[in-house]
């Protein structure tokens, strides 16, 4: 079991199936059964009129590489499974999944903030282009995982607060980290 599967696949597949956390009962229609060796969406849960396709990456190094695993993930032409000859439904959804590299029992500095620090840099730089990425290629959420507990935004939202982040400016690094945590404070971890 690669990290990926177990520190971001699988508390999301939890988190999914938990209808009390994820405020919707899911089912879980597709999921790789070797980490290492599958071409498909990392995982796959549906609902009624609702297919969410999610792409995790697990954080151990530099987020900007990942990051362009995540956004890439959507332009590639992946077989979404289900019955049909289709490649994707109408109604399926792409989500990103991220968790980074602290386990419990670690002394290493908290990631979060340079991730999302990060994370609204890159958006800031071209917001009238994420809007239409968001809108073309029906990316709706982001997940945060940290030690089995899951966070979800809209990327909308990530989006307007990119936009709040935009003028950051010129301010040393860990005051643009400062601020990029102050403004994703708001997420509850489940």
């Amino acid at each position: 079991m690669t990290k990926e599967e177990r520190f971001v696949v699988n508390p999301l597949q939890a988190f999914l199936l938990d209808p009390r956390r994820s405020g919707a009962a899911w089912g879980i229609k597709h999921r790789p059964k070797h980490g290492t060796s599958a071409t498909g969406w990392d995982l796959q849960a549906e609902r009624k009129n609702r297919v969410l396709l999610i792409e995790a990456k697990y954080i151990t190094g530099p987020f900007a590489a990942a990051l362009a695993g995540l956004v890439t993930a959507p332009l590639m032409h992946r077989q979404e499974k289900m019955r049909s000859c289709k490649s994707k439904s109408w109604c399926a959804v792409v989500a990103w999944g991220i968790g980074w590299g602290r386990q419990r029992g670690s002394t290493r500095k908290y990631k979060m903030a340079g991730i999302y620090q990060i994370m609204l840099d890159v958006l800031a730089r071209n917001l009238e282009f994420w809007k239409c990425y968001s809108r073309v290629l029906k990316v709706k959420y982001i997940f945060f995982v940290d030690q089995g507990r899951v966070a979800k935004i809209r990327f909308d939202r990530v989006i307007t607060l990119a936009q709040r982040y935009a003028p950051v400016s010129g301010l040393s690094l860990s005051e643009k980290r400062y601020r990029a945590e102050k403004l994703l404070a708001f997420l509850v971890f489940k």
